[in-house]
């Protein structure tokens, strides 16, 4: 599944914190040192692995829900509204009569 990084600022604060480099955080999570890079600079803001998250996640002393979101697939509503944040969350909108 893959997970979306939601508080950047929190993520290097703590990487300062606990005095964790991208290379050997991303040695611990067991992902590419570039995949730590990227988060960092907000290049990127997805992982692919939720394990990979909840690696970061232990290794800077707090629950995976403070860094990282579950991104959910189109594919995974089942009456085919879309759940993007542009449409309130997946809440149909109605239009008013008129």
């Amino acid at each position: 599944m893959r997970m979306k990084l939601v508080a950047r600022d929190i993520l290097l604060h703590q990487m300062a914190r606990k005095g964790w480099s991208n290379r050997a955080l991303a040695e611990f999570a067991g992902c590419a040192p570039g995949t730590i890079d990227n988060l960092v600079a907000g290049r990127t803001q997805s992982l692919n692995s939720r394990r990979t998250a909840q690696l970061i996640s232990e290794a800077l002393g707090l629950p995976v829900e403070v860094f990282f979101v579950p991104v959910l697939s189109s594919s995974a509503t089942r009456d085919g509204k879309s759940e993007s944040p542009s449409d309130g969350g997946g809440v149909a909108h109605r239009k008013r009569a008129e």
